[in-house]
C-alpha cells in the first residue's frame, strides 16, 4: 500500500476495532414506576399555587450506583393559556422517593410520562446467555 505506513494501518485497525466493542457493551438503567400521584392545595384559600407530587418506586437491582438522573415529561393545561409541553428533571434514589413542582392555580397536570433515565454503572449482566 503505497503512501500508507505499517504502524499507521494498525491504529487504524485498532481504532475501528475498539470502536466496534464499544458499541456491543451493555447500558444498565433503573426501572422507575410512578406509584401514586397527590395534589396538595390549599383548603381555605383555592386560588392559591398548588403542588403536584408524585411517589415513584425506583428498582436499581441492576445497577451499581443508588441514584442519578431522569426527567418527568409533563403536558400541562391553563385556563387561559394554550397547553405547554415541557420536561423537567429529577435525581432517582433506590426505593421510594418523592418529586414535586409547584403549579399557579388555574394550571393542571393533563398528563405526564417518565422520559429520559440516564444509564447507571451496571452491577452485573442482566440476562443470561
Amino acid at each position: 500500500m503505497p503512501g500508507i505506513t505499517r504502524p499507521c494501518l494498525l491504529a487504524c485497525v485498532l481504532v475501528a476495532a475498539s470502536a466496534t466493542s464499544s458499541l456491543s457493551e451493555i447500558t444498565c438503567k433503573p426501572l422507575l414506576l410512578v406509584k401514586t400521584i397527590r395534589e396538595m392545595r390549599a383548603p381555605t384559600t383555592p386560588a392559591q399555587p398548588w403542588t403536584w407530587k408524585a411517589t415513584i418506586t425506583a428498582d436499581a437491582s441492576y445497577c451499581a450506583t443508588r441514584g442519578g438522573n431522569f426527567e418527568i415529561d409533563f403536558m400541562r393545561i391553563k385556563e387561559y393559556a394554550p397547553d405547554v409541553q415541557f420536561t423537567e428533571k429529577y435525581r432517582w434514589s433506590q426505593g421510594e422517593f418523592d418529586v414535586s413542582m409547584e403549579l399557579t392555580a388555574d394550571e393542571a397536570i393533563h398528563n405526564y410520562r417518565i422520559g429520559f433515565i440516564a444509564p447507571c454503572v451496571c452491577r452485573g449482566i442482566p440476562y443470561k446467555k
